[in-house]
């Protein structure tokens, strides 16, 4: 039913053409525009850890298409996507990829726009609170897109208990059996065209629901049901149609769970389909609420997808937001930022990275990715506490934070004399800096005793010494 881990696969993706939903056309032709989104599977069979999905969707246009063999008529687009997973200090633990191609019969057929191409990337991963980038390169056309999934949580496995899980919106659900069990789009028999983003706009008729069940009380050659409720609810929490009442007959100790609903008629708003299963053998039960919009046009849809977009910065803490500014506050921001409550504190720091955009005409603020990137390289490396999310705080990490990664570097592990120490140079920055770091304990412990930059520590002593040690050295560049 679904596929392994860090298992890249080739796979010729379902295009299905649309009149109304999906996403049409972009700013920028040099970008691929992507939408994902998150699913979680906590089924038992995989023990401790939970299987995670990350379906997607793409516009087929924007790929490039071309002729792989002269004696194929079709022509060929072929797409590498990643999904990398970063933890709640933005700190990369694991990546996953696919390889697949898409078909067409001619230049034509290649170039209609409103057809979608559909894929999704699995993942096996330890319960816990992650982001993530799904990154998608068009190989031929050499150009990418990117979305960003923020602050998702992935639950333990429960075996004492009934679960609901894998449940997902979509745009279609087909019963195909196993025989297609190969296919990226199938599970467990059934060919879901999901939509990632659960957005749909009053165009749409029928919107599809698929989940899984899992821990039923079953035995072999005894009937058992378990019963189901569907309640649709406006976006305050009040019902806004009749709940649909249903039974499942238990094929084993997990089933699959599929209902659609004809939304026809509903007004543009956000909605939450409530799901409540419940075992008659055992008389437990689980509920599960998935998330539903409806938009009243293609291009509502269009701007309500961008901006719904997180950026990973989004996912972090207060506490990590703040660290991540603190080398670059002023010493009055720094204090004004104290005296603020919580959400002054998210306040100041929007309106601090807004200021300090380096290129406003972009949606994403560069500069502040760097630094989480900066942060996540500075707990890893230099982190003196197990839990790694110190290192920010190091000497080595303030430079670093502060200037970026070192130009060139000496790191002496067993000098003639003295304690280790290492020699970091930026030769492009303005003069050129240098900074010295000695290892006061011999365990990692570097702390910086000498460097050329006004206002940082100054060791006479160490530039004697660098000078004896390196005959070409330049304190002063």
């Amino acid at each position: 039913m679904l596929a392994k881990r860090l298992n890249p696969a080739l796979v010729v993706c379902c295009l299905l053409g649309f009149s109304s939903p999906g996403v049409y056309g972009q700013d920028d032709a040099s970008q691929l525009t992507v939408y994902a989104g998150v699913t979680t599977y906590p089924n038992p069979v995989y023990d401790s850890l939970v299987l995670v999905e990350f379906p997607f969707t793409l516009d087929r246009h924007e790929l490039q298409f071309y002729r792989a063999d002269s004696t194929d008529t079709n022509l060929y687009a072929y797409v590498f996507a990643q999904v990398n997973l970063f933890d709640t200090v933005a700190l990369a633990i694991d990546s996953v990829s696919t390889y697949f191609s898409v078909r067409v019969g001619s230049r034509e057929e290649a170039a209609l726009d409103g057809y979608r191409v559909f894929n999704r990337i699995v993942q096996l991963v330890k319960p816990g609170r992650y982001s993530a980038r799904l990154t998608v390169t068009d190989v031929a056309g050499q150009h990418s897109g990117e979305a960003l999934l923020g602050d998702f949580v992935v639950d333990s496995i429960k075996t004492d208990r009934i679960v609901i899980g894998g449940v997902s919106l979509a745009y279609s659900l087909e019963y195909v059996d196993d025989s297609s069990s190969s296919s990226r789009l199938v599970k467990s028999g059934y060919r879901v065209i999901q939509n990632p983003v659960h957005f749909f706009t009053v165009e749409d008729s029928v919107v599809w629901l698929y989940g899984e069940i899992y821990n039923l009380a079953y035995s072999e050659g005894a009937v058992s049901k378990c019963d189901l409720s569907f309640s649709i609810q406006d976006e305050a929490g009040y019902p806004y149609r009749t709940p649909i009442l249903t039974t499942l007959d238990k094929p084993g100790s997990s089933a699959v769970i599929t209902q659609s609903f004809d939304i026809g008629d509903w007004l543009p708003g956000r909605y939450r389909v409530q799901i409540v299963a419940s075992d008659r053998t055992t008389d437990k039960a689980d509920t599960a609420l998935v998330p539903l919009v409806i938009v009243p046009s293609r291009e509502v849809l269009l701007a309500s997808l961008r901006s719904s977009v997180r950026n990973p910065y989004d996912t972090l803490s207060l506490q990590v937001k703040v660290n991540l500014a603190a080398y670059l506050l002023t010493p009055d921001q720094k204090v004004t930022l104290q005296r603020l409550t919580d959400a002054g504190k998210i306040n100041f720091l929007n309106q601090y990275w807004r200021e300090h955009d380096e290129d406003p005409s972009t949606p994403v603020i560069e500069n502040r990715v760097e630094m989480i990137e900066r942060y996540a390289y500075c707990n890893r490396y230099f982190s003196g506490n197990e839990q790694k999310t110190d290192g920010w705080a190091t000497d080595q990490g303030r430079i670093y934070m502060t200037y970026g990664p070192w130009e060139e570097i000496d790191d002496m592990q067993f000098p003639l004399k003295g304690n280790p120490y290492q020699i970091w140079y930026y030769h492009s920055m303005k003069e050129g800096k240098v900074f010295v770091f000695e290892d006061w304990t011999g365990n990692q412990d570097y702390r910086l005793v000498h460097s050329n930059v006004y206002g940082e520590i100054y060791s006479k002593e160490w530039e004697t010494r660098l000078r004896s040690l390196f005959p070409d050295f330049s304190d002063d560049y």
